[in-house]
């Protein structure tokens, strides 16, 4: 388990593997040992008897209206990209993937790649993105556009407001800076194809072969390519991402957006993030109470001085 052993982080594993244990008896599988990998927004646990690893949405299941619904479209996606030759996580094989629904968590199931733990380079993260807009732009497309800037964060503000971590003038900051955000991408964009949605090195996994996969896939959608680049752009630092943009420049013949023409796309998945972590805030707070705060105070200060807006 990661080293915040706090009390939620604590409760969190225990629930979550109780529901895989029975899960695991109603999918007819031997006994397993559960090996926790991540415990964040979503519980992540190896398998390894079975060769799988269990996604089990935990604190952002609790934000979403219909978790069932991401996970299912998360498992949706995987099967296009795998069917399609793209570098992903393939989801399960040899049993359902799901989701499945076990004492009020969702759960997705997905092939065990390996544990190497190393990180993906600005040049390596640039291929592996680069790779899946070629392989994916005219894959998905029934799927929906743009959830990211869209219920990814209408959803957890309203959460985090019914359970009274937002005020009435928080809400209504927040919703402004959502408001203005989107305003700001209107009529941008130069192409759109299947995003990854949250394309960041850290949901880049390396196989026991040495392949770049792309993994957390609930966040992804159709929609403006430039949302994908913004994420790539801004992680894990402002150098390493303008090393990514410049490699990912390169490597599909793009010009290298500048910081002015991602500034619109950088200002919503701001939100988006920070989005997430208020939902968060209400179930982890140990974790994510003091940053979501911080991002709150910030929002609610530009609304009451309109001249430190973005």
């Amino acid at each position: 388990m990661e080293p915040e052993a706090s009390t939620t982080a604590v409760r969190t594993a225990r629930r979550g593997t109780t529901a895989l244990t029975t899960l695991w008896q109603r999918l007819g599988l031997d006994v397993d040992e559960p090996q926790v990998l991540s415990n964040r927004g979503s519980l992540m646990v190896r398998m390894p008897r079975a060769g799988l690893v269990a996604r089990v949405s935990t604190h952002t299941g609790a934000q979403r209206r219909d978790p069932g619904w991401w996970l299912a479209t998360e498992v949706a996606v995987g099967r296009i990209a795998h069917a399609a030759g793209a570098a992903v996580v393939p989801p399960a094989q040899v049993v359902d993937a799901g989701p499945h629904e076990v004492d009020g968590l969702w759960v997705s199931l997905w092939t065990d790649v390996g544990s190497d733990d190393t990180r993906a380079t600005p040049a390596e993260s640039a291929a592996a993105l680069a790779d899946w807009h070629r392989d994916l732009a005219d894959a998905g497309l029934d799927l929906p556009v743009l959830t990211v800037a869209h219920q990814v964060i209408t959803e957890p503000l309203s959460y985090a407001a019914r359970h009274g971590f937002l005020d009435t003038i928080e809400v209504a900051a927040l919703t402004r800076e959502h408001e203005e955000a989107l305003a700001g991408i209107e009529g941008l964009g130069t192409q759109e194809v299947l995003l990854h949605g949250d394309a960041h090195r850290g949901n880049l996994l390396r196989d026991g072969a040495g392949l770049w996969r792309w993994s957390d896939l609930e966040e992804a959608c159709r929609g403006p390519i430039e949302w994908d680049l913004a994420v790539l752009g801004s992680t894990p630092t402002v150098e390493a991402g303008r090393a990514g943009l410049t490699a990912y420049a390169i490597l599909t013949g793009r010009p290298v957006p500048s910081q002015e023409e991602l500034a619109p796309w950088l200002r919503l998945r701001a939100l988006e993030g920070n989005a997430w972590a208020i939902g968060c805030a209400v179930t982890f707070p140990e974790r994510y109470a003091g940053p979501a705060r911080r991002y709150v105070d910030e929002v609610v200060e530009r609304t009451l001085n309109p001249r430190r807006r973005p």
